[in-house]
């Protein structure tokens, strides 16, 4: 197995030494150091590292500067950020970034060690998430539109995403938290959801607001449920899902320039609804 080679950032000689001692011990390799952005970028493409620890607080541009720069220079960077603070916004902003770990000083030297490892390891997570993912959150429709129709859904796939997909009238996308972060994409038309309000509330809808909140509830608990059933299949997934955000237009456009979207449309009483649903390949280790 060859050695994890790490690259420190920190403008403290003393921390750069001192986490440099600590890989180390640990079986890593240090191939690189810098002391600022200005040696960042130069030093990375010098030594190739497989990790680079992060130092928040450093003269000129911070840590977050410093990662935004190095994952542009190379998306599939690995940062863990080695820093005395951490709070709710400094993590926050540090996963928005795609930043992979952070760890509070004075570092413990198992942990880090451990943090390197579960972000090197290969993870057959994601790739189970993308064979299961689609599959799962189709069962978790069907379940509901079953229930207010009492008839059978049948889904064609859609082999490819097409980068922009024109919405037939209401769309809801659903963000995913996890291990591996992702997204939820429901899209139908208004004709279909007032029929699936009518079934519902065994009366027609009474607004649009009616309506876009009954699609909104709907999309959060197909996401709910197919997330709850990824997690007992592996608790390691974590799954958990963010509020809905839902779009009335028929002019919207559909884009995912982020991740892979797999998606099929599900054939309905009410008229075709359009899922899909995709995960960014990339863990995440916070202690």
């Amino acid at each position: 197995m060859s050695v994890t080679k790490v690259m420190i950032v920190d403008d403290s000689f003393f921390s750069r030494t001192l986490i440099a001692e600590t890989l180390r011990l640990g079986g890593c390799e240090v191939v690189g150091e810098a002391e600022s952005f200005d040696t960042l970028l130069e030093t990375y493409d010098n030594c190739q590292p497989d990790i680079v620890t992060m130092d928040i607080v450093m003269p000129g541009a911070d840590g977050f500067e410093c990662s935004r720069a190095l994952l542009l220079n190379d998306p599939s960077a690995k940062i863990i950020l080695v820093s005395s603070m951490k709070d709710e916004e400094t993590e926050a902003e540090a996963k928005r970034i795609g930043i992979a770990g952070y760890i509070q000083k004075p570092v413990d030297g198992e942990l880090l060690i451990n943090i390197i490892k579960n972000i090197l390891s290969p993870d057959s997570l994601y790739e189970q998430l993308i064979e299961l993912g689609l599959e799962t959150f189709n069962e978790a429709l069907s379940q509901n539109i079953t229930r207010m129709s009492k008839t059978p859904v049948s889904f064609v796939p859609m082999n490819t995403f097409e980068t922009q997909y024109v919405s037939q009238g209401i769309t809801t996308v659903i963000g995913i938290i996890g291990r591996h972060s992702g997204s939820m994409i429901m899209d139908l038309s208004l004709e279909t959801a007032d029929k699936m309000v009518e079934a519902l509330l065994r009366r027609p809808s009474k607004s649009r607001e009616e309506v876009l909140a009954m699609v909104a509830e709907l999309s959060n608990i197909v996401a709910g449920i197919a997330c709850s059933i990824l997690n007992k299949k592996d608790k390691a997934y974590s799954l958990r899902v963010s509020p809905p955000s839902v779009f009335y237009s028929t002019e919207t456009e559909i884009t995912s320039p982020n991740l892979k979207i797999n998606a099929s449309y599900a054939q309905t009483t009410f008229g075709p609804i359009f899922l899909g649903i995709g995960f960014k390949k990339g863990a995440t280790s916070w202690i």
